[in-house]
């Protein structure tokens, strides 16, 4: 049983191997070159719709937002020359007056820090006042705790005190 079944095997499968694949006709030829043209047209149209989209936009955004106004595409170049001037001049413009800011603002900090240095001084003749006073008034209830202990009469406190006060003043 198993021979009978390899043998109808056989058979089935030389027919199929022996069989060689047709010519192709000329027509089949034709069709197959021109879906292949089709399908490089294709990418072509599609590579070129891409393109387009970005001239779209970049037309659309110079038209809306740079000149307000329609454009001539075929002067596009012209138009960014003009625009590049433009912004070159103002950036002239603008480092030109940045250079007369900064100078001005050197002038102003030179005026400010002056400022600053008086009232440094000033501040430290305060404290060094304040020092004083702090030192008198300590002396002043050294004395008086001194007075009420009675270590000194109220003729010593009295005297001591104007000392104390004459240095005050």
């Amino acid at each position: 049983m198993k021979n009978f079944i390899l043998i109808l095997f056989l058979l089935a499968a030389v027919p199929g191997f022996s069989q060689k694949k047709k010519k192709l006709d000329a027509q089949e030829a034709q069709i197959d070159t021109l879906t292949k043209a089709n399908a490089a047209l294709l990418a072509q149209v599609d590579s070129i719709s891409a393109e387009q989209k970005i001239y779209y936009g970049l037309y659309t955004t110079i038209k809306e937002k740079v000149l307000k106004e329609d454009f001539d595409p075929a002067r596009f170049s012209e138009i960014v020359d003009s625009i590049r001037a433009h912004r070159d001049s103002s950036i002239s413009v603008l480092s030109t007056s940045f250079k007369d800011s900064l100078s001005m603002l050197a002038k102003e900090n030179e005026v400010l820090k002056a400022k600053m240095d008086t009232m440094t001084v000033a501040l430290n003749a305060v404290n060094a006042n304040n020092a004083d006073k702090t030192k008198l008034v300590a002396e002043l209830k050294d004395l008086k705790s001194l007075l009420d202990s009675k270590a000194i009469t109220q003729a010593e406190y009295n005297e001591k005190k104007k000392l104390v006060m004459d240095k005050w003043q």
